[in-house]
């Protein structure tokens, strides 16, 4: 009986029905996104961003989703256009450097599939936004994917000559793989 209950107490965490934390491993996770210019696909990334996740696939409705980005970390593939994007019209990256989503709640769509509804704050703004994402695990590890599109007149990104939509489409497409590892494994 004593070594069941060592058993129980060591496995406990990961035992079904438990939520647990999780944190991205960032060398093997990507956090992209697609504007277009002049209808061509302009990509990006973001190399520095956080993503701190409670869940249990079983139970998602006690799961929690922070992802911070620091959107000075902005790359566009070239330092000109990497360094108009950090202006006042487009993030606004002096005055507000950071962007963060915080969910309120996750819900199943699907087998291995959730959103995460929640509000994204980015450049001073804050909105309401669903982040579906897929989610497959192995043991300690996991990974989330998805992809969602961000209107991005609604937080202000492309203001004065640049609001219209042309030469730069209104639409931005963000999409992640975040490889996640769960916090105390080993």
């Amino acid at each position: 009986m004593r070594l069941q209950a060592l058993l129980l107490v060591l496995f406990a965490p990961v035992a079904a029905g438990q939520t647990s934390q999780w944190t991205a491993v960032p060398a093997q996770s990507q956090l992209t996104f697609v504007a277009t210019y002049e209808q061509q696909p302009a990509t990006g990334l973001f190399h520095d961003f956080q993503v701190r996740l409670r869940f249990d696939p079983a139970q998602p409705e006690n799961g929690a989703l922070d992802v911070t980005v620091d959107v000075t970390s902005a790359d566009m593939h070239s330092s000109d256009i990497n360094d108009a994007i950090r202006a006042p019209e487009w993030f606004g990256a002096a005055e507000h450097p950071t962007a963060r989503f915080s969910s309120t709640a996750i819900t199943k769509t699907g087998p291995q599939r959730f959103v995460a509804h929640g509000n994204l704050k980015l450049k001073g703004t804050v909105s309401n936004i669903d982040v579906p994402f897929r989610w497959e695990a192995d043991g300690a590890q996991a990974t989330m994917t998805g992809s969602l599109t961000l209107p991005r007149a609604d937080f202000a990104i492309g203001t004065g000559q640049w609001s219209t939509g042309h030469p730069i489409g209104l639409d931005i497409k963000v999409s992640f793989r975040v490889r996640l590892h769960r916090v105390g494994a080993r």
